[in-house]
C-alpha cells in the first residue's frame, strides 16, 4: 500500500486579508492537517497518510460563523514527489510531497 507523505507547506500568498489563514488539508476527504499560516510562511508538516489507488489532496482556508470555507484547490497523485500549487480565491500555496 502507498503512503503519501505531505513534507511541507509554504504560504506565497493568503487568502485572508484581515487575519492569518487557518489551513485546512485533507487528503481523500479526512482532514490530516490544520496551520494558521501568514504570508511568508513555511511550516513542516511530516504528515503520512495510507491510500490504495490515488490520494486527492484538498486544501481550504477554514472560515468561521456564517462564512463558508474557502476552496483553495486540489490535486490528485498516485506515485512520484514534487510541489502542489493550490492558487485558488487570490491565495498561493506550495506542498512538497512524496509516496513511498
Amino acid at each position: 500500500m502507498p503512503t503519501l507523505h505531505l513534507k511541507k507547506i509554504k504560504c506565497i500568498e493568503q487568502e485572508d486579508w484581515t487575519f492569518h489563514d487557518d489551513v485546512v488539508i485533507k487528503v481523500n476527504g479526512a482532514v490530516v492537517n490544520f496551520h494558521s499560516m501568514d504570508a511568508g510562511d513555511t511550516d513542516t508538516l511530516d504528515e503520512y497518510v495510507n491510500f490504495t489507488g490515488k490520494a486527492l489532496i484538498q486544501i481550504y482556508e477554514a472560515d468561521y460563523g456564517d462564512d463558508d470555507d474557502d476552496f483553495l484547490g486540489a490535486h490528485t497523485v498516485r506515485r512520484g514527489s514534487g510541489v502542489l500549487e493550490f492558487t485558488g480565491d487570490d491565495a498561493h500555496y506550495k506542498l512538497s510531497y512524496a509516496v513511498e
